[in-house]
């Protein structure tokens, strides 16, 4: 790569993930506050910050050609409170999702929920903190989407490296057989890998990474549940597998 041209994505990149881990911090501290005392505190409002925040960091990321970013499908976002669910292959994959839809509810790690200055974000914007009791959680998911927000899910928990096939966890099918939610799959592509789990922050691919996400038609789990005889435990782990059969061909074929 022309080391020029090395030189400047790595600044760029340098700066991107400042922004990702100090750019909360800004928004707790300092934004959110201030937006309080103008207009009263509100979750709706928080949200919609970040989801705003997002949509320009992602488009400064697009006009300084770190990422190319290919949508299709998106209009499928529209309509009432649902689960969406995607494959976890970058660090940018919660902050593309966020970018497209104004209300939306997150699942967060009780680490963000209990962090000094990201603390206040995550409460001001209503997230959800991964440690409640089983029962409190599927009581704040159904709500949410009951209210219509659109709630993320990372079913494998964490950033998948590069070329591994997703592996489920199956919390998101016993919050869907228990919330009789729909589930939207969302399968996500970056060619050439980049933000994955265990990459060093300097690594710079020699062509830019090309993001493609596929937003898929909602799977109705009522009707799931419907032609199904065994127990919710059961149903919820063939569910779990299906998705998992179902990426795995996805991100073989698209």
């Amino acid at each position: 790569m022309n080391p020029f041209k090395y030189f400047w994505q790595m600044c760029v990149k340098g700066v991107a993930l400042l922004f990702i881990f100090f750019g909360g911090g800004v928004l707790a501290v300092v934004i959110i506050p201030i937006a309080g005392l103008v207009g009263g505190p509100s979750i709706d409002r928080t949200q919609r910050f970040i989801h705003y925040s997002f949509k320009a960091y992602l488009r400064v990321l697009l006009v300084c050609g770190m990422i190319r970013l290919e949508i299709n499908g998106a209009e499928k976002f529209a309509g009432p409170g649902r689960m969406v669910i995607a494959n976890h292959p970058s660090l940018l994959d919660v902050v593309i999702l966020m970018s497209l839809i104004p209300k939306v509810q997150c699942i967060v790690k009780h680490q963000l929920w209990d962090h000094r200055y990201l603390g206040f974000l995550m409460r001001s914007a209503g997230y959800i903190p991964n440690d409640l009791p089983p029962e409190k959680m599927l009581e704040r998911c159904k709500t949410a989407m009951d209210s219509g927000q659109l709630l993320i899910v990372f079913p494998e928990g964490t950033r998948t490296r590069p070329n591994a096939l997703p592996h489920f966890q199956r919390g998101f099918s016993n919050i869907a057989m228990l919330t009789s939610s729909k589930i939207q799959p969302v399968v996500i592509h970056c060619d050439p890998p980049t933000l994955f789990k265990g990459e060093p922050w300097w690594h710079i691919t020699e062509q830019t990474p090309h993001f493609r996400l596929f937003v898929n038609e909602c799977l109705e789990t009522d009707t799931y549940l419907l032609y199904n005889t065994e127990n919710r435990s059961l149903i919820a782990r063939k569910l779990t597998k299906s998705m998992e059969l179902f990426y795995a061909e996805k991100l073989r074929n698209e």
